[in-house]
């Protein structure tokens, strides 16, 4: 039994524009199934118009990763990821994923490594190992609920603007600083979607109510006896 060496990600375009993409050990093959419609359901309905681009990763789990982001990316990301590919091997991380649904094309998001302050030593105020990060939300591909929540956020890093920006340097390594800066806008972005619970009002108690009285009757008797002392 042969064993299967690799296992490609591939993105077909379709004659309405949409983007399909699939994983396959046989990409010819698989697109001749999509384009003579015995592929998937979705390509019987929206028929093939050309091979976009084919990934080749080590095995199928991480194929699968792969599809699983690429898949989350508006039709434009994932052409600009399929152009990419013409000058690339192997798919990097292409997006910062916000949700299952929701994922962010890395080319949105500059990066810009810088000198660390603080005191010298060990690379420090030496090399660019910090990273200074900037986020553009109003422009960006997020879906509006998370643009809207982020720019009526009071937070020092967003500006008036709706830029987030982040500033990595706790690190000595620069692509430590990079993981870092990402994970800290991933975390703010993915914040805003969580609704703050209301709070719905109570009655008391018969318990704290009869604490109440007890504790009113008893500051009554101290009061009492602090009177004045008649013989």
């Amino acid at each position: 039994m042969n064993k299967v060496s690799a296992w490609f990600l591939y993105l077909i375009e379709c004659q309405d524009g949409s983007i399909y993409t699939g994983i396959t050990v046989d990409v010819a093959a698989r697109y001749a199934a999509h384009a003579s419609g015995k592929g998937a359901r979705y390509t019987r309905s929206h028929p093939p118009k050309r091979l976009l681009a084919s990934v080749e990763y080590p095995d199928r789990s991480t194929a699968l990763k792969a599809e699983f982001e690429i898949k989350a990316l508006p039709a434009a990301a994932k052409r600009e990821f399929a152009q990419s590919r013409e000058s690339t091997e192997r798919a990097p991380d292409t997006v910062l994923r916000i949700s299952a649904r929701v994922a962010i094309p890395l080319s949105e998001i500059e990066l810009h490594a810088i000198r660390a302050q603080g005191a010298g030593g060990q690379n420090v105020n030496k090399v660019a190992s910090a990273i200074h990060l900037r986020f553009d939300t109003v422009a960006s591909s997020l879906p509006d609920f998370y643009k809207e929540r982020l720019l009526g956020l009071s937070d020092q890093r967003i500006t008036r603007e709706g830029v987030v920006v982040i500033k990595s340097q706790q690190f000595r390594s620069q692509e430590k600083n990079r993981e870092a800066a990402l994970q800290r806008l991933q975390e703010l972005i993915a914040g805003v979607a969580i609704s703050p619970r209301q709070r719905k009002p109570t009655k008391p108690t018969r318990s704290s109510q009869r604490k109440r009285l007890d504790s009113k009757s008893k500051r009554g008797e101290i009061k009492a006896l602090r009177g004045r002392v008649t013989d």
